[in-house]
């Protein structure tokens, strides 16, 4: 039979809001001892014990109450209650702040600080700027920026987006393009429309979003904004090979070491394949690489596995579930180039990243075996590289350059590196990480083995509207002809004739040659300034006058560069235009034109041995059997390695400083045949201490610099002292020290 409750329910609340422990204590006691006891009565008699017991505890014998008891419960509850006790709070190690502190806490709440959790610093940044121009042009009609938020109108939408139109000084005036498209102008719209939300907490009226619309196009026809987009492409995987073969073999395009050479490429693999945005990978740290070896069920060797998770992906209003890619080795790979494995691999066995201590080769690692009773071997990392980034920086030291794990590579670098890769590789149509994550959507929605649900899941997208607004090309890339006609449509050259790779032209002009180059300084603009700094040049010298020199130069400076692009965007269009028609022509009239062509393909400088050991190991061939199918990986992976601190120089097209001598000076052909070992042993010997040397002896010994780096020799002794000072001296640190090789 159950047990009935003791106490009533309506007295039970009186005895817990009791502040005292010494109150609660009797009342435990009172129902232990009739649980204990195997109390049963009537409901009654139930009610009418409770009653007694518990009024007991709060009434007084007499009649009156004893105000002196009162008091000394009320000055008991008031002690503080000792650590020492035995009947201690088990939450006595909580913290516990008066009410006072939580006041102040939402009183000193800035409601603006939530809006910079909201979006992303790049977000923030152009909303910001957004609000900056609303207020400039606020102040420059003399009201108040707030009373316009509260009083906008299609008057004012008008006047505000003429002024934004005319702008063409930034901060420090600086000069800036200015808005010369109707799309810009509806997207710096928008943007205004999220600043309006933030400041004023509200939308903008919807009648006054509708006469928005109708001020952008007649502003647009005011200004004679362009009407046009840029053509979009997009990156298909054949395109991504040919844009990393360009990379491993082009010296147009230097890096300062060879790390940056192989993570350039493996972004652009990693982007392609996963498809996430580049500022999602740029933040991948080590932490976020899991590898595996995975028995096959179909295969007698493991299967090695990267598992890819992107933690710092867009989170608008908060963080999103990250996904975590499993990317399987592929056996017999026709080419290596798209392979993130080996390029990856490469760079951890530069840095022994593998916990395990004999994990130190490629060799070590594909002898590896899954345990019998196991399906897989797992293979960490050290821990102490968790939080070190993948994609990083290069800092130039007084020995040399040192890869910076610590700091983290930009997407704006990455973004930069891609369009000049593209100019090499040939391509009409501007490079970018958005290209690949473009081609990899696209991959994503013609298979069949992914459904919608899972194309929004890696792409992060909340429905596939996302997709078909903006990712879905306007260029139509199916067979349309002979799936009308019913026949069988070509898909390969349908996706061929829509890809990047088929606007390939190795002679499109990408920098300008050195007469062009040398025409920008007799433009008029160019001509005036030069005159403007030269005269301030030959006033007294004082610090108002220098500054105004210095001012005046950095002008003649920054507007040659701007007439340089200006002429390489003319040049750049003028032979889109004429070129064909020149090609044309030729073909026509039986001239030969494909010599040209072939020379333009051999336009890069001599490639250095190390890059040709690089480029012979990742473009091998697959072979016929899986031990040799290893081998070759292993190979391609050393090479890698190898490469990885190779240092290219600094990526710049100035004209090298000193000329080698004559008898130090290497052809590149014969730089080839020559061995390393007699080219740096000619090169020891020739650095004497009976005469001063022309060549700098770190830079013969330092490794990691190319043969033909390191065996320069200089016109005199007074190159060599400049070179050593700006290479080596300036970049020594304070207490450090340089040891000789």
């Amino acid at each position: 039979m159950p047990i009935k409750t003791a106490i009533a329910p309506r007295r039970f609340p009186l005895v817990l809001i009791t502040p005292s422990s010494s109150f609660i204590v009797p009342c435990i006691s009172i129902l232990q001892r009739h649980y204990e006891e195997g109390y049963q009565s009537s409901d009654d008699e139930t009610r009418s014990i409770a009653d007694t017991e518990a009024d007991s505890l709060f009434d007084s014998c007499d009649d009156e109450p004893d105000v002196t008891k009162v008091s000394n419960l009320t000055s008991v509850a008031a002690e503080p209650v000792s650590d020492t006790e035995d009947d201690a709070s088990p939450f006595e190690d909580e913290v516990r702040r008066p009410p006072e502190y939580y006041l102040a806490a939402a009183a000193k709440l800035d409601v603006r600080r939530l809006r910079s959790r909201r979006y992303s610093p790049n977000t923030q940044d152009r909303l910001d700027w957004v609000k900056e121009q609303h207020d400039c042009y606020c102040t420059f009609i003399r009201q108040d920026p707030f009373q316009c938020f509260n009083t906008v109108s299609a008057e004012f939408l008008h006047g505000f987006f003429s002024w934004v139109c005319y702008q063409r000084r930034g901060k420090g005036g600086r000069r800036r393009p200015g808005i010369k498209h109707t799309s810009s102008l509806g997207k710096f719209c928008k943007w205004y429309q999220l600043v309006y939300k933030c400041e004023t907490g509200r939308k903008i009226d919807d009648m006054v979003q509708l006469q928005g619309q109708d001020v952008i196009r007649l502003v647009a026809d005011e200004k004679d904004l362009a009407n046009t987009k840029r053509e979009s492409a997009t990156m298909y995987v054949e395109d991504l090979a040919e844009f990393a073969r360009v990379l491993l073999a082009t010296r147009e395009m230097t890096f300062e070491i060879g790390w940056l050479r192989i993570q350039l490429i493996l972004f652009c693999q990693l982007a392609g394949i996963t498809g996430n945005r580049p500022e999602a990978l740029v933040n991948l740290r080590f932490r976020h690489f899991k590898f595996n070896l995975i028995r096959d069920p179909n295969g007698s060797r493991p299967r090695l596995f990267i598992e890819l998770t992107a933690e710092y992906t867009k989170g608008y209003l908060g963080s999103k579930d990250a996904n975590t890619f499993p990317i399987p080795e592929i056996i017999f790979d026709p080419t290596l180039v798209p392979s993130p494995h080996v390029f990856l691999l490469g760079m951890l066995f530069k840095i022994q990243a593998f916990k395990s201590p004999s994990i130190i080769s490629p060799e070590k690692l594909y002898s590896l075996e899954v345990l019998d009773g196991t399906n897989e071997q797992p293979l960490p990392l050290k821990e102490e590289l968790d939080d070190n980034f993948i994609f990083c920086q290069a800092v130039r030291e007084a020995h040399g350059v040192r890869i910076a794990h610590k700091v983290q590579v930009t997407s704006d670098s990455v973004r930069y590196r891609m369009k000049i890769g593209g100019q090499i590789t040939g391509f009409a149509a501007v490079t970018g990480p958005y290209k690949l994550r473009d081609g990899a959507a696209k991959a994503l929605n013609e298979s069949p083995d992914v459904s919608e649900s899972l194309q929004n899941l890696i792409l992060q997208h909340s429905s596939i509207d996302t997709f078909l607004k903006h990712y879905l090309d306007r260029r139509i890339t199916a067979d349309v002809a002979k799936i009308y006609r019913g026949m069988k449509p070509e898909k390969d050259l349908m996706r061929f004739a829509c890809s990047m790779s088929r606007s390939i032209d190795p002679r499109r002009p990408c920098k300008l040659t050195t007469k062009h180059s040398t025409s920008v300084n007799r433009l008029p603009c160019i001509v005036k300034l030069i005159g403007r700094a030269k005269k301030f040049a030959e006033a007294p010298l004082d610090t108002q006058s220098n500054e105004k020199h210095q001012k005046a130069c950095r002008r003649v400076t920054n507007e040659k560069q701007r007439q340089r692009r200006k002429l390489l965007v003319q040049i750049v269009d003028r032979f889109k235009k004429e070129q064909p028609v020149i090609d044309s022509e030729r073909q026509l009239s039986g001239k030969v034109v494909h010599e040209e062509t072939r020379e333009a393909l051999q336009r890069s400088d001599q490639m250095t041995p190390e890059q040709l050991l690089l480029i012979d190991s990742i473009l091998n061939l697959p072979e016929t059997t899986l031990e040799k199918e290893h081998q070759r990986r292993i190979t391609a992976i050393n090479a890698v390695t190898a490469y990885c601190g190779v240092e290219e120089g600094t990526p710049s097209r100035r004209v090298q400083i000193g000329q080698p001598a004559n008898d130090m000076t290497v052809k590149p052909e014969n730089l080839i045949a020559l061995s390393s070992e007699s080219i740096l042993r000619k090169a020891v010997l020739s650095i004497k201490t009976d005469k001063r040397p022309t060549m700098c002896f770190l830079c013969v010994g330092n490794p990691n610099l190319t043969t033909r780096e390191r065996v320069v020799s200089y016109a005199n002794p007074g190159s060599l002292s400049r070179h050593f000072l700006r290479k080596h001296v300036k970049k020594l640190e304070k207490g450090n020290h340089v040891e000789c090789r």
